[in-house]
């Protein structure tokens, strides 16, 4: 067994990106900074998590510094997820970061700077309920979708959507979510690309029945492709990501 310790330098320095999001037309709708690490919170040993919690506190702060639409800067010469105006800002957060109340506190303010400025506060969170550990924690995050939603214009997307996502995760009775991302294609739909499987029309009922249901709005992410782009546009989403419209930039 390998009981070694992980070191508090190799949990440091969590990266952030950014890239633009499009319109079905590719002109510019909004920009997502995400911060990305090789730890998840709930993973690490736990005389490691206090650090890597002030590190990733840290990381969003210099996130909501970047969206603030007060920080000015001659964007000329950036890529397309900075050089532009955008309306809808997306800062992809970790489940965990969603229930520090400094974050919560942090995320509305900038809310309502932003809102001064007729723009957009999109939190973006991958949110597996069942990834908590029991139903007080499952009832805490909902009050904390609740507290962000009440409290502010802020709108909440849910990440890395699939198939298998379960119903519950997405809380459609309680309409709290306003975008779904869904990474794509995954392997199955570039399968079904070539093969013309029933995967695709499985896909485009069930994104039907959501929009339906919840008034969701679709944002296909990570499309890399050509034949990637084609076929998301033969399904109702909105808005698009990756890099085959704009490359992440590291900022």
């Amino acid at each position: 067994m390998n009981n070694e310790k992980i070191s508090p330098v190799a949990i440091a320095q969590p990266k952030l990106f950014r890239q633009a999001i499009v319109e079905r037309s590719c002109a510019l709708w909004g920009n997502e900074i995400r911060v990305t690490s090789a730890h998840n919170l709930l993973n690490l040993p736990e005389h490691s998590q206090p650090l890597y919690s002030a590190q990733l506190k840290c990381a969003y702060r210099d996130a909501l510094s970047r969206i603030d639409p007060r920080m000015t800067a001659d964007f000329s010469h950036l890529p397309l997820a900075s050089a532009q105006p955008a309306t809808h800002k997306f800062l992809r957060i970790e489940q965990s970061a969603l229930m520090s109340d400094d974050t919560l506190k942090e995320l509305i303010q900038v809310a309502h700077v932003l809102e001064s400025y007729k723009q957009q506060l999109v939190i973006s969170i991958e949110n597996p309920l069942d990834a908590l550990p029991g139903p007080t924690e499952r009832r805490a995050m909902v009050r904390q979708l609740y507290n962000l939603k009440d409290r502010s214009s802020i709108k909440l997307a849910y990440n890395n959507y699939t198939l298998d996502t379960k119903q519950a995760d997405l809380l459609i009775e309680l309409k709290l979510y306003d975008y779904i991302k869904m990474p794509f294609p995954d392997a199955p739909l570039r399968l079904s690309l070539n093969i013309r499987s029933d995967f695709f029309d499985r896909l485009y009922d069930r994104m039907l029945e959501l929009i339906s249901a919840s008034r969701v709005s679709f944002i296909a992410d990570k499309v890399e492709f050509s034949d990637s782009a084609t076929l998301a546009k033969r399904l109702p989403f909105n808005y698009f990501q990756g890099g085959y419209y704009s490359p992440a930039e590291n900022l």
